[in-house]
């Protein structure tokens, strides 16, 4: 529990807003590649994201600032191809600066997602 207290402090901004990490490009379109065609990764990923980026050995930058971002609010994944589809567009809002949207990789649909709003 004090990993994730620490981990949720240094994700946030003296404002007290809550920021995203820029991810590198490699990175990226490794994380989301993985996630559009790998089965264990992605088992392995829902279950603890840290693990699952040092198992197939991403970069320590990657590891160290964005595993907390990459499962936050994420239930279940949506299917690898869905994923696949948005590669790109994943992979340019991963690469966003600070205080960007991360992506939703949630499974639940664009219909779902408006009514709880």
């Amino acid at each position: 529990m004090q990993a994730i207290l620490t981990e949720q402090e240094v994700r946030t901004e003296t404002s007290g807003k809550a920021r995203t990490v820029p991810m590198s490009r490699p990175a990226a379109i490794k994380l989301v590649d993985l996630l559009a065609t790998s089965d264990e990764f992605r088992d392995v990923f829902m279950r603890d994201a840290r693990m699952a980026l040092e198992t197939w050995q991403f970069d320590q930058d990657t590891i160290d600032w964005f595993w907390w971002d990459c499962k936050m609010g994420i239930n279940q994944l949506a299917s690898k191809e869905v994923i696949a589809e948005a590669r790109d567009e994943i992979v340019s809002m991963l690469m966003a600066g600070l205080n960007q949207t991360t992506p939703d990789l949630n499974a639940k649909s664009a219909a779902q997602r408006h009514r709880a709003i």
